[in-house]
């Protein structure tokens, strides 16, 4: 697999010297002239180790370059004058120009960007730019919705047939719901595409590191054989490819695991279906199950027609197994946190566990707990929902204000510490006091409830953990067999 890794000013205080010393898994290094005016283009590309790609994106195309003719012609003269490997050129705006500059057509890109959204028709944009002798060619629109990624991975099934490494179209989508298509792109069309030079400094909106790519797809040598999919408001930050990657080059298996952001319920039925009904079958990807997270867990368990004892007890399910004319639902929330108090060495049995929230993950961690022995009693911040959901689960509930009893289990099952200076779940007084805390949220820094638990000692299940332990349950679910799971704990502490 080669990567083009965009360099960006974020990306490097100081380009020459990050040119020098390209992200490890790089094949091509990306120069966003638009980004860095002023650049010595000729020190540049002497600087870097690596074949360059000199990319001029203009303000219509989501860049800050030029629309301008001759101001076009005046960078990409420059850049070619440089020795760049290879020239970007906007299709609108340049189509004329690599003939006019004199580049052969193995020394260029042309590509079209949508910074707003994805067209109704991509075909014939494809079509257009792919009967040039470019290279490559590269469509990138933004998507919105599930549709528009499956446009997006409708044009690999159109255009990119026969061998891989005669591919021509790179295409996937920028933003949150465009995501899984920048996972799939370089396995459905040739065996390249566009990552970040770093995490957190994409030149896209969401554009990600060779890393985390590679996590989850470093097995593959072209379409996987089963897909799978986080499903989420927005899965954007979600290690579970990662995790899932590990599992499947582990055990040699062609799966693979891609982020679903879904901002609007009503798509889910393009996913909460039998094995072939899905968006992805009919674009050719055989889908075959959900890892289901915020806020669609409820949903998942209605869309199911066999449920496990554990999603009919919680009314959620954060796994969804597709079959021929049957969607399975199990709940593995109850495994994450179960489990990661085993690698504390806690047995739940006769102990009291506080559940703070009453959405779909504190229902499966209330179930869990109390099917291995505990005392469950549930808090959220409204005390009439938090009565009614316990009561439906066979349990008690406390009072918002209500201090949770000493040496007590405490489980965070709310979004609260993915944001800097957002309150802590329990108070400092009853962290102190607990015989153990499982915070089942987690992200690149440690939560401000995790560092209460530092703080005084007290044993931490972090959302990592919880994470393994319920993604253990999970893909022993979706593969029938057992993950490797050093080797699944290692990709989600990297």
């Amino acid at each position: 697999m080669d990567w083009i890794v965009s360099l960006t000013p974020e990306a490097a205080a100081e380009p020459l010297a990050a040119l020098a010393k390209p992200p490890a898994g790089a094949s091509i290094v990306e120069l966003r002239l638009d980004l860095m005016p002023g650049l010595d283009l000729r020190a540049a590309v002497a600087a870097c180790p690596l074949p360059v790609l000199a990319t001029l994106r203009s303000e219509a195309e989501g860049g800050r370059g030029p629309v301008d003719p001759t101001a076009r012609r005046s960078a990409l003269e420059a850049a070619r004058d440089a020795g760049a490997a290879l020239i970007d050129l906007e299709q609108a705006r340049d189509a004329l120009l690599g003939r006019e500059l004199g580049l052969p057509p193995e020394q260029t890109v042309l590509s079209w960007h949508d910074p707003h959204g994805t067209p109704g028709e991509l075909a014939p944009i494809a079509e257009r730019l792919l009967a040039s002798t470019a290279r490559w060619v590269k469509i990138v629109p933004t998507a919105r919705s599930l549709a528009d990624l499956e446009a997006v991975l409708a044009l690999h099934a159109r255009c990119n047939t026969g061998p891989r490494a005669r591919r021509r179209l790179i295409a996937f989508a920028m933003g949150a719901p465009g995501l899984a298509s920048r996972y799939l792109a370089p396995l459905l069309g040739p065996p390249l595409s566009f990552a970040a030079w770093r995490e957190g400094a994409a030149a896209a909106p969401g554009q990600l590191g060779v890393g985390r790519l590679e996590a989850a797809i470093a097995h593959l040598n072209g379409p996987p054989q089963r897909l799978y999919g986080v499903v989420g408001a927005d899965v954007s930050a979600s290690l579970s490819p990662a995790l899932h990657g590990a599992a499947a080059r582990g055990l040699a298996l062609p799966f693979l695991m891609v982020p679903l952001s879904v901002s609007d319920p009503a798509e889910l039925g393009e996913l909460f279906a039998p094995a072939g009904a899905t968006c992805f079958d009919r674009v050719g990807l055989a889908a075959h199950g959900w890892a289901v997270t915020t806020p669609y867990k409820a949903a998942a368990a209605q869309a199911a027609t066999l449920r496990a004892p554990r999603v009919r007890r919680a009314g959620a399910a954060n796994t969804l197994i597709l079959k021929p004319a049957q969607v399975v639902a199990e709940n593995t929330d109850a495994d994450g946190v179960v489990g990661s108090l085993a690698s504390l060495d806690l047995d739940p049995r006769g102990r009291t566990a506080v559940v703070q929230g009453t959405g779909g993950a504190a229902r499966g961690a209330a179930v869990g707990l109390h099917l291995a022995g505990a005392t469950v009693l549930l808090r959220g911040r409204d005390a009439r929902r938090a009565g009614s959901t316990a009561a439906a689960l066979g349990m008690a509930s406390l009072a918002p204000d209500a201090p949770a009893p000493k040496a007590a289990i405490l489980v965070n099952a709310t979004p609260l510490g993915r944001a800097e200076g957002e309150p802590t779940p329990f108070a400092d007084s009853e962290v102190a006091a607990a015989a153990a805390v499982v915070d089942m949220v987690y992200g690149d820094q440690p939560t401000p409830l995790a560092r209460c638990a530092g703080e005084h000692g007290v044993p931490l299940a972090d959302g990592r953990e919880v994470l393994l332990h319920q993604g253990i349950a999970q893909f022993a679910a979706f593969a029938q067999t057992v993950p490797p799971k050093d080797a699944m704990r290692a990709a989600i502490r990297r």
